[in-house]
């Protein structure tokens, strides 16, 4: 079993300061009480809580050894389950909600670099509205691969950039009375 808890929550729930916890999770697993699994950039540590050998009476003796991993050294019932994943910052929720949206439709890979992914939908959603569709797919393709950005909607990217390229012509109408002068 494992905990999910950003630095900024632990801090929040503990009321102390992100360097104090940094502090005492490395204190932690230096005393080999907790082990840390990085699960990549922008998610949570898993944090595993280990039970010293020490903490068990001659009693828990009759437990097998993966009872005893389990089983929380003060005999305190253990957190429910809804209880161990807190709800995540605003950027964890959001790569969440995308994933999710990800897993409903199928998407392709689109651009030199294969990072612009669009499902036939936003695909032919970004070929009626932009006339020069491919060369913002590759313009995007290749934004993304040098500075490293993600975006939540590839074909609202590619749809907006070309608004902003091309702005809608606005024809003034010049009207005038047979008196007026312009």
């Amino acid at each position: 079993m494992f905990l999910y808890f950003t630095i900024e929550s632990m801090a929040e729930v503990l009321h102390k300061s992100q360097m104090t916890i940094k502090t005492s999770l490395a204190a932690l697993e230096k005393q080999d009480l907790i082990i840390r699994k990085r699960q990549g950039a922008g998610h949570p540590n898993r944090i595993y809580v280990k039970f010293p050998e020490k903490a068990f009476c001659q009693t828990d003796n009759i437990l097998s050894v993966r009872q005893t991993e389990n089983c929380p050294a003060d005999r305190q019932d253990s957190f429910p389950e809804t209880d161990r994943k807190l709800s995540g910052n605003k950027k964890e929720r959001n790569k969440n909600d995308l994933s999710k949206r990800e897993s409903q439709e199928k998407r392709s890979p689109y651009g030199k670099f294969q990072n612009v992914f669009l499902s036939e939908k936003e695909l032919e959603e970004v070929r009626q509205s932009v006339s020069d569709w491919q060369e913002y797919i590759e313009r995007l393709s290749g934004y993304m691969a040098s500075t490293g950005k993600h975006y939540q909607n590839h074909a609202a990217t590619i749809i907006n950039w070309a608004r902003q390229d091309n702005p809608p012509s606005r024809q003034s109408i010049y009207e005038s009375e047979e008196y007026e002068t312009l």
